[in-house]
């Protein structure tokens, strides 16, 4: 299943991947706007307008329109001598439809870097990490609902934590034959603050409170095995340091001090013969979800993630094509009864070389809170409209 700005991850080497959507290589849509162009330089403006309703079944919910991820993407390439090549990308997520009366612009990428098709491409600053770009993407693959699963999208904290989209980064991934090695680090990010809490006779009582984030540290993998299977793997490390009280009256009750810090791993595969596309992976984390102060329901958990979509090339006509997928996500606490269990079907038109998708996709949820209560098991089913430009 090719979507998103990650489809040509299973076309073209994950360096286009680490570059993102707007990289030369993966702009390949006839909307996408060529705002400047010289022999030596290129700046390009595209993204997408997509708005989705969902039907929720059960539970409080209620139905309602949502923005479903729209957002703009300005990428600037300067082209050296040797192939190599220099980029700056910024894009940013955004609310058409004003839907609670305003923009809600949000800071998704913000990066500089430099590429060269033999040494790799380096880029620092706010960007997807490696572990979704060369593991989690692989099974985040339904066009509205995603891979609640994977360790990419768990975290309580994940840019924080360095699993989604992290800031102050630096990432590099080069192809080496079969391989795609990907490395990415994390500096500090948060603070620990000290509180004026009360007066001790003549003596000012302070107390720490807060959290940072020391440094992250993340090593994936892709390995091209040959008959159309991929096999990834990824590791990330997060040092984390965390403080806090409770206190009444002017008198601190409580005090503590915690190293909370992430531990996680995925290892999966991809096989995509012909028009099928079939990807799974698993996994183990600690302190990645939440630790038990901040409010979190699992602490450590293993996850499995599988998809499964096969794609009707021309079924539309000169219009475009008919995907159908599913999806099965599952995360269970280590030491508890917590769990998510989620379950995707999907159909969705491709049509006019991408450009608009629409996609009608039905989620089943049956999780399970820390004494094993029902905490989501209501369905949702959901009607896509998308349109890249």
């Amino acid at each position: 299943m090719q979507r998103s700005a990650h489809r040509q991850i299973f076309k073209h080497s994950a360096i286009a991947v680490a570059v993102g959507l707007a990289s030369m290589a993966t702009v390949e849509r006839a909307a996408a706007f060529t705002a400047f162009e010289t022999p030596n330089n290129r700046f390009v403006i595209n993204g997408r307008i997509a708005g989705s309703y969902d039907w929720n079944d059960g539970g409080s919910d209620e139905d309602n329109f949502n923005n479903a991820g729209s957002r703009i993407n300005l990428v600037y390439e300067h082209y050296f001598a040797d192939d190599w090549t220099a980029l700056a990308r910024t894009e940013w997520g955004f609310d058409p439809f004003f839907q609670h009366g305003d923009d809600n612009h949000t800071k998704r990428h913000l990066y500089v870097g430099l590429s060269n098709p033999t040494y790799g491409t380096v880029t620092v600053g706010k960007q997807y990490s490696v572990m979704y770009d060369l593991v989690d993407v692989y099974t985040d693959q339904p066009w509205l609902y995603t891979d609640y699963t994977s360790q990419t999208w768990m975290g309580y904290a994940g840019d924080w934590l360095g699993m989604q989209r992290p800031d102050r980064s630096i990432k590099y991934v080069v192809d080496v034959g079969d391989w795609t090695l990907g490395a990415m680090y994390g500096t500090s990010r948060g603070d620990i603050d000290s509180d004026l809490v009360g007066v001790n006779g003549s003596e000012l009582v302070y107390a720490d409170r807060g959290a940072e984030r020391e440094y992250f540290a993340q090593l994936a993998f892709n390995y091209r095995l040959g008959y159309d299977v991929t096999l990834f793997a990824g590791y990330n490390y997060a040092r984390i340091s965390e403080s806090g009280y409770t206190a009444s009256e002017g008198v601190v009750n409580d005090t503590y001090e915690d190293d909370p810090n992430v531990n996680n791993w995925e290892v999966g595969f991809n096989w995509a013969p012909g028009n099928w596309y079939i990807s799974a992976l698993g996994g183990e984390s600690r302190n990645l979800i939440a630790t038990d102060r901040q409010g979190g329901v699992m602490q450590s958990a293993r996850n499995y993630d599988t998809f499964a979509g096969y794609t009707f090339p021309g079924a539309l006509g000169e219009i475009g094509d008919l995907q159908l997928y599913g999806q099965y996500s599952y995360a269970k606490d280590n030491d508890g009864d917590a769990r998510m269990d989620r379950k995707i079907f999907g159909v969705a038109a491709i049509t006019f070389n991408e450009q608009l998708i629409i996609a009608l996709e039905h989620m089943i949820m049956d999780d399970k809170s820390d004494t094993g209560a029902d905490a989501y098991d209501n369905d949702v089913t959901g009607i896509l409209v998308r349109y890249n430009y």
